[in-house]
């Protein structure tokens, strides 16, 4: 497995779209409570199935909900809400907003908002998540920077400025209701497991099902957010590119796709991030599942579908369909 090299940071006076104040202090404390509480849940769930038998309703729960989450986070959050990978009903929306605002992470007007000035400023100065350089654009260790991309970003003291990519986020309808009802799906994440545990077995197996909720999202969310980190460090690349992301297939196993992430920022639109033959990619699958059964349209894929053929190598061009395609295309 190879490790990409460091590019140098562009450096600026002042970081585009990165703002401080209330609002980073709001994000610290969300945080800690959406990162705290599934790991609490999963220490404790070690302790709990030392002294308790594993049933079978724990094991599907945890399973489908592992499934759930992973679908909405990566088709919903990442390349609907996101990219506009493709079109679809609005109750699909609906629940591929629910579905991913389940997953403990942050609401979906801040995940896409943050996901768009990481594309708009990949391992350069502003990026939300790199582990080349920081929120206030110093350049990083290697430890250091895969601490500051995989967990550190989210407590340190900037935020995206939305007035910059979210502004038109703001008049979706969807994304409206998600931002509104964000600790509600949380809840609703571990409630619905313990719910069925306990229809199945009693409350011994609620307490169960919850527990095993907190563990599936627990590797779950670091599934994520390692490719913010080790997907920008450790992995191949089909391109070269400005910016140092990487295919890593382990994660692209957990993420059921999304761990293709050098494909990705070439082809940041493409509803398939997975190219070349071997590089299995779930989500993709299912949405051109969800096209045969009428439910999606209009289905962007990269200029070429790969399959066998070796790409070409290539610069990301964010005038060619990236974060300010999605932006022009949601406001017109």
């Amino acid at each position: 497995m190879a490790i990409s090299p460091l590019p140098q940071p562009v450096a600026v006076e002042s970081p585009l779209g990165v703002i401080a104040g209330r609002r980073a202090l709001r994000k610290k404390i969300d945080n800690t409570f959406l990162i705290g509480i599934p790991f609490a849940g999963s220490v404790a769930c070690l302790f709990w199935f030392r002294t308790h038998p594993i049933h079978a309703v724990e094991v599907i729960t945890f399973a489908v909900g592992y499934f759930i989450i992973g679908m909405g986070t990566g088709i919903g959050f990442h390349r609907y809400f996101s990219h506009k990978s493709f079109e679809t009903p609005a109750w699909v929306a609906y629940l591929l907003g629910a579905a991913g605002s389940m997953s403990f992470q942050s609401s979906l007007l801040t995940w896409v908002s943050d996901h768009r000035r990481h594309h708009a400023q990949t391992d350069h100065c502003g990026d939300a998540h790199s582990p080349v350089v920081d929120g206030h654009c110093a350049e990083t260790e290697t430890l250091h920077g895969l601490f500051h991309a995989h967990i550190g970003w989210m407590f340190d003291d900037t935020v995206t400025d939305r007035n910059i990519y979210g502004l038109d986020l703001a008049r979706d309808p969807i994304i409206r209701f998600y931002a509104g009802t964000h600790y509600v799906w949380p809840v609703l994440s571990l409630a619905l497991p313990a719910a069925i545990g306990y229809a199945f077995g009693g409350a011994a197996d609620a307490w169960g099902c919850v527990l095993a909720a907190c563990l599936r999202t627990m590797l779950f969310q670091h599934s994520v957010w390692a490719v913010n980190s080790f997907g920008h460090t450790f992995g191949y690349q089909n391109y070269k590119m400005k910016n140092r992301s990487m295919n890593n297939t382990f994660l692209a196993v957990l993420t059921f796709g999304d761990g293709y992430h050098n494909n990705h920022h070439r082809y940041p639109r493409s509803a398939f991030h997975g190219l070349l033959k071997g590089e299995l990619d779930l989500n993709g699958i299912l949405i051109t599942g969800l096209g045969k059964l009428g439910l999606a349209r209009k289905i962007i894929f990269a200029d070429h579908y790969l399959g066998e053929k070796a790409p070409m190598g290539g610069e990301e061009s964010l005038d060619g369909r990236g974060f300010s395609g999605a932006v022009e295309d949601q406001r017109n």
